[in-house]
Parts: structure tokens; C-alpha cells; sequence
């Protein structure tokens, strides 16, 4: 399974304000499973887009801007960013073959409170 997490959960819609969200590839129990190397394809609805993805792996010279990457490790890296002006929630989704997909939501706010 694909679990996500992000770092923030609410981000300021100004364009520049981004959120990290660390995906993590789980077994069935769920636990991390630190051999793994799925493709992983990232989605986006709302008002945010996809800024960069990477998995660590100092070696894969893959760009960042890609919305698919391999994990290294049983991990990897979507971040993304509100677009300016336009608050209301962000769902991030990330699928791979054979796993089940992972999904969590940033909330976007013109404030930033």
C-alpha cells in the first residue's frame, strides 16, 4: 500500500508556499518495506499543482518535475504548491501496480490562517 503523509497540512495560496508530502511503501501489515522500488504516479485535483518529486537516490537522474518516480528505499517525494488566490482543498493521489492507492489532502487558504 501507499501511504502518504504530509508535513503541513494547510499552506498559503500566494504560489509559493509549499507542502511536503512523503510517500512510504507499506506491506499489507503495514509496515515500511525498505527494498522497494515501484514506479509511483502522482495526481493532482484543486487548486494546487505538482511542483517536484524525488525518491533521495543521488543517482537517478530522472527530473524533478516529473509526476512519476521510482522509489528508493520504499520512499519517495511529491511537493506541491497552492496556486495564487484560489484557496480550497488540494487532494494529492499516488498509484502503483499492485499497490493499493494512497491518497491525503492540503487545505489551501489566502490568510494563511
Amino acid at each position: 500500500m501507499l501511504a502518504l503523509q504530509s508535513d503541513r497540512n494547510k499552506i498559503v495560496a500566494d504560489g509559493k508556499d509549499l507542502s511536503f508530502i512523503t510517500v512510504t511503501i507499506k506491506d499489507k501489515s503495514g509496515v515500511m518495506n525498505p527494498r522497494a522500488n515501484n514506479r509511483i504516479h502522482f495526481d493532482l485535483e484543486g487548486p494546487g499543482e505538482i511542483v517536484a518529486t524525488d525518491n533521495g537516490d543521488p543517482t537517478n537522474m530522472e527530473l524533478f518535475q516529473s509526476h512519476d518516480r521510482n522509489a528508493f528505499n520504499g520512499l519517495c517525494l511529491v511537493i506541491v504548491r497552492g496556486m495564487p488566490g484560489q484557496s480550497g482543498t488540494v487532494k494529492v493521489t499516488a498509484t502503483a501496480d499492485g499497490l493499493k492507492v494512497g491518497t491525503t489532502s492540503v487545505k489551501t487558504t489566502e490568510s494563511g490562517r
